[in-house]
């Protein structure tokens, strides 16, 4: 088979090219439950995407030790492609809330984000609600193409918008 490499391709997707490997095949990202060994993995994660995407945050003020506390008591799935920690997900289960998202920019645009929110939806149910804070255009971008809604605009303090997805088909889709 032969595989195409566009010319913004990332650095891993021309060692996968090189190898032979396709990345983009959906088949190659695994999603589990988070196991305590891969925390240090998922903090880097969490840590490195916080700090290139979150311009409207100080800096210094991201710490590595943010996703302990702000995964705490939470359903954590981590996505990985060939292996490697590409994201995860962090999901307030009673309330089938997504707290976290966050695919690791190595990954990004290989359907790591839309595979966490399929596996959100198998592990919780629907819908399923996050807050996108307004600033992360991005993020914002990102849910509204996958069919995401905004539900309600709020202003105080850190603007967001709060989001929900309900679509029924899913699971239809990634099968």
């Amino acid at each position: 088979m032969l595989y195409m490499l566009s010319e913004t391709a990332t650095y891993r997707e021309l060692i996968y090219f090189i190898r032979g490997e396709n990345v983009m095949n959906k088949n190659n990202i695994s999603i589990q439950k988070a196991q305590k060994e891969e925390y240090d993995g998922l903090r880097k994660v969490f840590l490195n995407t916080r700090q290139e995407s979150f311009k409207w945050m100080e800096y210094d003020s991201i710490k590595l030790d943010d996703f302990d506390s702000n995964t705490e008591g939470e359903l954590i799935l981590t996505a990985r492609v060939n292996n490697e920690i590409a994201g995860f997900v962090s999901i307030w289960e009673e309330d089938k809330f997504i707290h976290n998202l966050f695919v690791s920019s190595s990954f990004k645009r290989l359907g790591v984000g839309k595979a966490l929110i399929n596996e959100s939806v198998k592990a919780v149910g629907l819908p399923l609600t996050l807050k996108c804070v307004k600033a992360n255009v991005n993020a914002l971008n990102f849910y509204l193409s996958q069919g995401w809604t905004i539900e309600e605009e709020v202003t105080e303090n850190e603007p967001y918008y709060l989001m929900k997805y309900e679509d029924i088909n899913v699971l239809e889709k990634q099968s």
